[in-house]
């Protein structure tokens, strides 16, 4: 043990052969956690503790692994710096490079003191692997900023042995090194050559590179060493950036991916794309990939909206550290289609037309009015004229009466909106008519008649077809004869009566006072309008 002792006085390493370790340690002194080889030079001792405020003083003492206790140190280390701090209370301290004339693992005693003067001894607090360490030296990565010509790194090393006492080093030739790169994910062992250089290359997407020897003599690790690829400007050439179409249509948005190395614009390749609706709150994207050319095509039906804007974006996952992820807008505006989606068009016996029909829009949300023109032609070909226009909602069923006319089309007609870019539409045409009648020929007399006499009301019930030429008789059908008092603005129904076949009809009342007479054919069917007669006053004396 003389021996050994003899040739440890160094800076921070000082002999002390008679010092005995106290047996106990205060109670409120530091707390020894561990003493152990630091992992990048056996030589140095790291010593963990538990503490509260500050340390002012660490001592280690050194005694071959075996040895009792009570055996003197062969080397007292005193020159601790602090290293590392895990939390406010839990930190640790190295010390400087120990020189002992022999390898082997050593015990630890710790003794340490706080800056209040409490002290905590700790024996067998760990051991000092105090032996031929393999290290990796001159770990380096070319190049650290690849770019995307240049994806493929290389890392480059040697493998030595460290003597700890004389810090001399030799090669580890055939010695296994495992080369780290993208922040571990890609390993790549390797196999020293006789000098112990060793070499590996991978083509890498970034992150942290490091090499690890683990093997007979140890463990080794490198620090690790930043690879931060450099991202190349990009840019999408579309064939097209703004398109019209109207809803429904398919729109095809193509182009090409390019980068930009030393000043020149090339395409890029193998590169997946998606295209979706800017800014989506509800996103369904559309995705493809570049080909060789790198070109790239979306096909997409557009919403909706009178204005759509997609977005054309590189995907970032798989996230591609090489290039800018740059993005193009694609403007689309939509043009909305509308169709009457029912129509009708009654004509009654007073040749009053009632409209009823729904106006729907396809490509635009919400609810928007509209003005529909209600139009009549006579042949249902040409002469089209508005007889009335009417707003109304989308969706929703909308009703109008207005004078008609006793034959010709009806349709309705929407102009469309050029600030709100929606087609107009125009429904199918409906013919609407009935047959004219008339009461030829009405008369009532005689005039003047004595009160008391006949007052005999005659005439002919005449129909006029749709599309005849000529009145005829309109016989079996019922004539209601009226009458209206002198003065009065009220007409009474006198008596209802039977046209014969050749539409003649005759009725005799008794005349009370003066009036006026007219026959009426009131209740016509579906086909035929109402007809009267002449008004025919007659005095009664």
């Amino acid at each position: 043990m003389r021996q050994i002792a003899r040739g440890l006085v160094t800076a921070g390493a000082v002999l002390v052969g008679t010092l005995a370790i106290p047996g106990t340690a205060h109670a409120a002194g530091p707390t020894v956690k561990d003493a152990y080889s630091d992992g990048r030079d056996w030589s140095v001792l790291d010593v963990r503790l538990n503490y509260s405020g500050s340390i002012d003083k660490i001592t280690a003492r050194l005694r071959p692994v075996g040895s009792s206790e009570s055996d003197a140190p062969v080397a007292t280390i005193t020159d601790f710096t602090h290293k590392y701090d895990y939390s406010s209370w839990d930190g640790t301290w190295a010390s400087q490079p120990i020189h002992l004339d022999t390898l082997g693992d050593y015990t630890v005693d710790v003794e340490a003191t706080d800056s209040s003067g409490e002290t905590t001894v700790q024996q067998n607090a760990g051991t000092l692997h105090y032996q031929k360490q393999p290290v990796i030296t001159g770990f380096a990565v070319t190049p650290t900023e690849p770019d995307i010509e240049h994806k493929t790194v290389t890392a480059t090393g040697d493998m030595v042995v460290r003597d700890p006492s004389t810090r001399d080093t030799v090669p580890l030739p055939g010695a296994t090194v495992d080369v780290a790169f993208d922040n571990g994910s890609k390993d790549t062992p390797t196999v020293t050559d006789d000098a112990g250089h060793f070499s590996a290359s991978r083509e890498t997407t970034g992150g942290w590179a490091r090499a690890e020897y683990d093997g007979d003599l140890g463990f080794f690790t490198t620090d690790v060493v930043d690879v931060w690829p450099q991202a190349a400007p990009t840019r999408f050439v579309l064939d097209q950036s703004d398109f019209h179409v109207t809803i429904g249509d398919k729109i095809t948005v193509a182009g090409t991916l390019q980068y930009q190395y030393d000043g020149e614009w090339k395409p890029l390749t193998g590169t997946p794309l998606e295209m979706d609706y800017k800014d989506c709150s509800t996103c369904s994207p559309v995705d493809t990939t570049t080909d060789a050319n790198g070109r790239f095509s979306f096909e997409r039906t557009p919403f909706g909206a009178a204005k759509n804007v997609y977005e054309i974006a590189i995907l970032t996952s798989p996230f591609n550290p090489y290039i800018v992820h740059t993005t193009a807008d694609v403007t689309v505006a939509v043009t909305a289609t509308t169709k009457f989606s029912s129509f009708t068009a009654s004509l009654d016996k007073y040749a009053e037309v009632t409209i009823n029909g729904t106006l729907d829009v396809t490509g635009r949300e919400g609810r928007n009015s509209a003005n529909v023109d209600v139009q009549y032609s006579v042949n249902g070909k040409t002469g089209w004229t508005t007889q009335k226009t009417l707003k109304v909602i989308f969706g929703n069923d909308f009703s109008a009466r207005l004078p008609g006319y006793t034959d010709g089309y009806w349709r309705l007609h929407y102009a469309g909106s050029t600030t709100e870019d929606i087609k107009g539409s125009i429904s199918n045409s409906l013919r609407r008519n009935r047959a004219l009648t008339r009461v030829k020929d009405a008369n009532a007399s005689p005039e003047p008649v004595y009160k008391g006499r006949t007052i005999t009301v005659k005439g002919v019930l005449q129909e006029h077809k749709v599309g005849a030429t000529s009145w005829n008789a309109y016989g079996d059908k019922k004539v209601q004869i009226l009458f209206r008092p002198k003065g009065k603005t009220t007409w009474y129904l006198m008596a209802t009566v039977t046209t014969q076949s050749n539409g003649s009809f005759s009725k005799g009342f008794k005349a009370q006072q003066d009036g006026t007479w007219v026959p009426v054919y009131l209740y016509p069917d579906s086909k035929h309008f109402v007809g009267s007669g002449r008004e025919d006053f007659v005095d009664v004396r």
